[in-house]
């Protein structure tokens, strides 16, 4: 295991990387050629503080959330900072990229669902993406001690990875099916239905592909259940911090947010446990000790 570092150094690099990485993201979002109606922006927060500093704060908190994961896991794993950090990196960048995707158009600049919503919600995700995929790297490189050689771990069967992501995106489709034909989900469903099931099924997908290349980070010899364990409380969590920035902003939807968010994660987790429990079983990988170099990683 890597020790984390507790110097001053270490803590200094962690706070600048998040604050430089909240200033770009907020950069990107502010030089896009539409922007959203501040006028729709009436959430108690956004009143009593400005949106400027109800985003910041925003911001701060989610890659605050993405470090802390990066540095809590880098102490516990057998795999290689380098990796562990390209691991997170693209992880978090996956799903801000296509969680800017689902069909909420209200929350958008624009009236209807189509090619400009896309494109508009695609670099918007791509604000979010690049910022924390450096982010973990540098935290992984910079704020944790590397052991004198890279420990690498194997990946899981391609049986076993395919399953999984099956699983996943099976859960992920059937929690958001009976939440948005119930009415219980807040969505623009009833009027996008195609493209929102789209979405739901790409987006579990993701989910599930995160889940495979983040096993062998997450990998506990001890019990199975601490993969699930450790997916929801970085993942699920880092999910829901991310769809509350709506809540955050407009009045009234933070409880159909945290809903939403709330019932994702849930499903995540049974469809966690389910694999770490019955598909992916007794997978003490032997370790190889080695200092591979970037382009070498796989990540598939």
């Amino acid at each position: 295991m890597n020790p984390v570092k507790t110097s001053t150094k270490s803590i200094v690099t962690s706070i600048l990387t998040i604050l430089c990485a909240a200033a770009f993201t907020i950069a990107i979002h502010a030089i896009m050629p539409a922007s959203v109606d501040v006028g729709k922006l009436d959430s108690v927060l956004v009143t009593l503080f400005g949106f400027p500093i109800v985003a910041a704060s925003y911001f701060l908190l989610l890659y605050t959330q993405c470090t802390v994961a990066v540095r809590y896991i880098c102490s516990r794993t057998r795999v290689s900072n380098l990796q562990t950090g390209i691991r997170f990196g693209l992880s978090f960048a996956l799903i801000y990229l296509f969680g800017m995707q689902e069909v909420i158009v209200e929350s958008s600049p624009f009236a209807t669902y189509g090619f400009e919503y896309i494109k508009y919600q695609f670099f918007m995700g791509i604000g979010d993406a690049i910022p924390v995929f450096i982010l973990c790297i540098v935290i992984a490189l910079f704020t944790i001690k590397s052991n004198a050689k890279e420990i690498i771990v194997h990946n899981i069967k391609m049986l076993e990875r395919l399953c999984a992501i099956s699983i996943i995106t099976i859960s992920f489709l059937i929690e958001r099916t009976v939440g948005y034909e119930t009415g219980f989900i807040h969505s623009n469903c009833d009027t996008y239905t195609v493209p929102c099931y789209i979405w739901t099924v790409l987006f579990g997908m993701i989910l599930g592909y995160i889940y495979t290349i983040l096993y062998p980070v997450l990998f506990s010899e001890r019990k199975w259940i601490h993969v699930p364990i450790r997916f929801i409380l970085i993942i699920g969590v880092n999910w829901i911090i991310f769809n509350s920035f709506i809540g955050l902003i407009m009045k009234g939807a933070m409880s159909n947010v945290l809903l939403r968010s709330g019932l994702d994660v849930i499903a995540l987790f049974i469809a966690s446990c389910i694999i770490g429990r019955f598909i992916i079983r007794d997978r003490v990988n032997k370790c190889l000790t080695d200092s591979l170099k970037f382009d070498n990683i796989s990540l598939n």
